[in-house]
């Protein structure tokens, strides 16, 4: 049986259960993928929400910080990050182009990455960077999910050219940043 490459509004979902066991009742029916992205698209956006509201509440302290990080001006990377983080949050949250802000959100995680690990952090510091890129890879790849309002489709960035690119300006940005050593 053939997996359904997108699962959103108004498409028909393939389940992974053969036919014939279809409808019955039993303790061994899958989650549909669609209640799964929905999970995914709810914990990421409420996890962005967390880590951009104090970005959005103080953007002078953040573009301090994001100087202190070494990104000049700090007063703009500081304000685009918290408005990916926040407004993406919010958005994904409400699955109104979920999979535009899974695919900035996954850039920042890129480059945050690759920036911890220019500055030497340990695995424990850059592994949460990674789980989120994982899981805005998945929703770019798949989707939404149920009860996205708008959807966009975000498997433009996942074509090897636009990764790749996306990989290096990553680390070309992580590269250029001259942090202050503390």
């Amino acid at each position: 049986m053939k997996p359904a490459a997108r699962v959103g509004q108004g498409q028909e979902e393939i389940s992974p259960i053969p036919v014939e066991h279809r409808g019955r009742e039993t303790m061994s029916a899958v989650i549909p993928s669609s209640w799964i992205l929905f999970f995914i698209r709810v914990v990421t956006g409420i996890i962005l929400i967390y880590y951009g509201w104090p970005k959005i509440k103080n953007l002078s302290s953040n573009a301090q910080d994001f100087v202190e990080m070494g990104f000049r001006p700090g007063m703009l990377w500081g304000t685009v990050i918290a408005i990916v983080e926040f407004v993406g949050g919010v958005a994904m949250l409400a699955g109104v182009y979920a999979g535009l802000a899974a695919s900035l959100f996954g850039f920042q995680m890129i480059t945050g990455t690759f920036w911890k690990l220019k500055t030497g952090k340990p695995f424990t510091d850059y592994s949460y960077d990674l789980q989120l890129l994982a899981l805005c890879t998945v929703m770019m790849a798949f989707g939404a999910g149920r009860s996205s309002i708008v959807s966009f489709d975000a498997t433009l960035f996942l074509r090897w050219n636009v990764a790749l690119g996306a990989v290096l300006a990553g680390a070309l940005l992580a590269y250029l940043s001259n942090p202050r050593r503390s």
